[in-house]
């Protein structure tokens, strides 16, 4: 049986997982009440962000009744940028190519989809709930080629050197030649029983090496050209004896800056590591399944419970802690300038100053699962299909 969340994920796991008794500050500590914190309102609001554009996407059948008609059920899709050209996908199952606010194309690729676009300028790769692959032509989006896989993907694909590569919920990842879709290598890592909902996008560290965020709690290190693992880290420790307590998943996507790889675990490590020693430079506590942001010498995470707070990048050590958005489900944080903003469960998107004081907010419609930024612009996909770009 084929399923979009891993192993056993399901809405009554997530519940308890985030109650989980943990780490006290930034961990996954038990809560009396997950009510999602009131905003309140900012004074001498600073306007930061500008929005450009604001399109839903189109929905297969002209109906909403894909993965998003259950509000737990709320999967990451992500847009992909190729120059002047925006590629994103419905939950519903439909790939559409927009040029401002002008579509381009459009493909129902019959399924739901449950990844979202990768591109590499020449192809688009999209994962759907039954383990489909689809790669698109970027510039027409003509069907280049499908490959049925073990299980579906969560996060998108890796794309370059000639493969495109994806991590499957069953923790299989996947080398597909670019140019058929014809497999060309796997790898297996340990997939838990239980793991927490999503899977990290894996990165590029250089020309013969892919990190690869697993739910066993390990950045992985394969050599994109043949499969060879090349170097494991434990990043995730368990902190329990139940299943649910030893989650350890490392669902944020690895932050490199230089010689320096920084990662969250679901539960409660984030350390740093010089990689040009192979040692850790700090392991501090951080419950996250979000990637980090770096603003300075300030390394920003959010924590599973809403907590934002900024570390010193070299030491680990907190540089300020702001837990106003308690509840709010909130996204990745993202660096806006000398800014740093995040997302949340309305559709809301808080900025923030250097000494973590919120000094402004803009919102779209639906709960905001991740935010990406490009050159000086913000882009978002809600849960309600519905893209939005800000100019900061």
């Amino acid at each position: 049986m084929k399923h979009i969340t891993k192993s056993l994920t399901v809405a009554s796991v997530a519940v308890l997982a985030l109650t989980a008794t943990g780490c006290d500050r930034f961990g996954r500590s038990k809560s009396p009440k997950n009510t999602p914190a009131k905003l309140v309102k900012i004074d001498n609001e600073m306007v930061i962000l500008n929005k450009v554009a604001s399109f839903s996407l189109p929905q297969a059948g002209g109906r909403f009744k894909g993965s998003y008609a259950n509000k737990k059920d709320v999967i990451d899709l992500q847009v992909a940028q190729l120059g002047n050209m925006l590629i994103a996908a419905s939950g519903t199952g439909v790939v559409s190519a927009f040029d401002g606010n002008v579509q381009a194309w459009s493909v129902n690729v019959g399924d739901t989809i449950t990844s979202g676009v990768a591109t590499d300028g020449r192809l688009a790769v999209v994962g759907t709930r039954s383990g489909k692959v689809v790669a698109f032509d970027a510039m027409s989006g003509n069907v280049v080629w499908e490959r049925n896989l073990s299980s579906s993907s969560l996060a998108p694909a890796l794309i370059g050197d000639g493969r495109v590569m994806i991590l499957t919920n069953d923790g299989v990842i996947y080398a597909l030649n670019a140019n058929d879709g014809n497999q060309v290598w796997q790898f297996s890592t340990q997939n838990p029983t239980i793991s927490v909902r999503g899977a990290a996008t894996p990165i590029h560290l250089d020309t013969n090496t892919a990190l690869f965020g697993t739910a066993d709690g390990r950045i992985h290190a394969i050599n994109p050209q043949v499969g060879t693992p090349l170097w494991t880290r434990r990043i995730g420790r368990a902190i329990g004896g139940s299943r649910v307590h030893q989650m350890s998943d490392v669902d944020g996507t690895p932050l490199v800056v230089g010689q320096y790889l920084y990662v969250p675990s679901y539960s409660g490590q984030l350390t740093g590591f010089d990689m040009s020693t192979g040692r850790a430079l700090f392991v501090s506590e951080l419950a996250s399944t979000k990637s980090l942001a770096l603003l300075g010498n300030q390394l920003i995470g959010t924590s599973i419970h809403g907590d934002v707070v900024a570390f010193d990048a070299m030491t680990g050590d907190v540089v300020w802690e702001n837990s106003e958005l308690k509840y709010r489900r909130l996204t990745n944080p993202v660096t806006i300038g000398n800014h740093v903003a995040v997302g949340d469960l309305d559709g809301v998107v808080h900025v923030f100053d250097n000494t973590g004081k919120i000094i402004s907010r803009t919102n779209t419609k639906g709960q905001l699962t991740s935010l990406q930024v490009r050159q000086n612009r913000l882009y978002t996909q809600s849960s309600q299909d519905v893209v939005t770009v800000w100019q900061f």
